[in-house]
């Protein structure tokens, strides 16, 4: 299983950046809030911190992993097979696969119930849905580079037009809804700090996109850059959201952040929402497509499958699937199984095979210091 890569098809490591903080920040952003609160309360603000320190760990890991293996060839396809036999690593393979699948159904399904919700509630989502399936084919099928150049977009939109946005909720804030702080226990807040994870879910195609990053060891400083900007922007907005909302509003809240910027009005633009939603749409659009190309990449190099054939099918699998996901009683069921899967992923599978990287790297160096015997 080779996955050496062409260097027209690599890209920069500050590109790394934008990957990774499009496909970690996503629609969750818009509610979030509401799902910390209920196991700390004003204090899940460690959470976020506890999990973004988290996350730092798994992308060293991560780092670490690929480090030792051959670099013309690192792959955590060809890392699974190494470790767990062809037959296990194949099956992990197909599962990782079918993660990212699920993955960018989810942000695609759950993007389409704000649409629906928050611009067109009257609307027939079927005809849009299909278009966006369209845009996202279009975007895949240009390959990775087309692929970054959405997410290095995306990643740009939300910092000139949505990040600002909380700063002029300002005046609006109660900071003293921050107190009392420490009220809550330490299993409360690790309680909300698992459900935090869900938030960075996504960092983990990292593991598919390092063979086409440039000076891969040296790229590091920008996946971790990633993960500090991702942790700050949730931060940010949480809090925000904590001083602006009274902890009773809050949980009956299904989009804080949406909540919030529908109360600011510019000449010519009164419903802002509509703008921030228009806009996150091209974030969306990265999210949903490098999680699509990994599962696409992966299975080329799996099954020797032709990546626009697999496509097509995976965009077809959406569309019979939205059939059954028809309302948020249905979305919260297949994002809570995603969310437990990629809980799982991030913090069981990744720590295991960084151990036996660092097991068989070990035997390696002992065996070959090993003096030959001599006739």
């Amino acid at each position: 299983m080779s996955s050496a890569v062409n260097d027209k098809f690599t890209v920069s490591p500050f590109l790394l950046y934008f990957l990774l903080y499009v496909s970690i920040v996503d629609v969750g952003m818009m509610s979030f809030q509401r799902e910390l609160v209920n196991d700390a309360g004003y204090d899940a603000w460690i959470s976020v911190l506890i999990t973004g320190i988290s996350i730092h760990i798994i992308v060293w890991m991560m780092y670490k992993i690929f480090s030792n293996q051959n670099q013309t060839n690192a792959s955590i396809l060809s890392m699974n097979c190494a470790c767990f036999g062809k037959m296990i690593g194949n099956g992990l393979n197909l599962v990782i696969i079918l993660y990212f699948i699920l993955g960018a159904f989810v942000t695609y399904r759950t993007y389409i119930e704000v649409i629906n919700v928050w611009i067109f509630p009257t609307m027939q989502m079927l005809p849009l849905s299909l278009l966006i399936l369209v845009i996202i084919y279009y975007t895949v099928s240009g390959g990775f580079r087309t692929v970054t150049g959405i997410c290095f977009w995306g990643g740009i939109s939300i910092f000139l037009f949505i990040a600002p946005l909380a700063l002029l909720i300002a005046p609006y804030m109660h900071p003293q809804n921050l107190l009392p702080l420490f009220n809550h226990s330490a299993a409360q807040i690790l309680e909300s700090s698992k459900t935090m994870v869900h938030q960075y879910l996504g960092v983990e195609v990292l593991l598919v996109v390092y063979p086409f990053i440039q000076l891969q060891a040296k790229s590091q400083k920008w996946a971790q850059l990633a993960v500090l900007t991702s942790t700050m922007l949730y931060l940010l907005i949480l809090v925000v959201a904590f001083m602006y909302f009274s902890q009773g509003q809050i949980y009956k809240t299904i989009w804080p952040t949406l909540n919030m910027v529908s109360i600011l009005q510019f000449p010519l633009m009164q419903r802002l929402e509509y703008l921030v939603i228009s806009i996150w749409f091209i974030k969306m659009l990265g999210n949903i497509s490098i999680s699509l190309w990994a599962a696409c990449h992966s299975l080329k190099l799996s099954l020797r499958t032709k990546p626009r054939t697999s496509l097509i099918i995976f965009l077809v699998l959406f569309v019979i699937i939205q059939l059954f996901v028809k309302d948020r009683n249905n979305i919260r069921v297949v994002t809570t199984m995603y969310a437990n899967v990629g809980f799982y992923f991030i913090y069981i599978y990744v720590p295991i095979v960084f151990i036996m990287t660092l097991v068989r790297k070990k035997r390696k160096v002992t065996k070959q210091g090993q003096p030959t015997s001599s006739r």
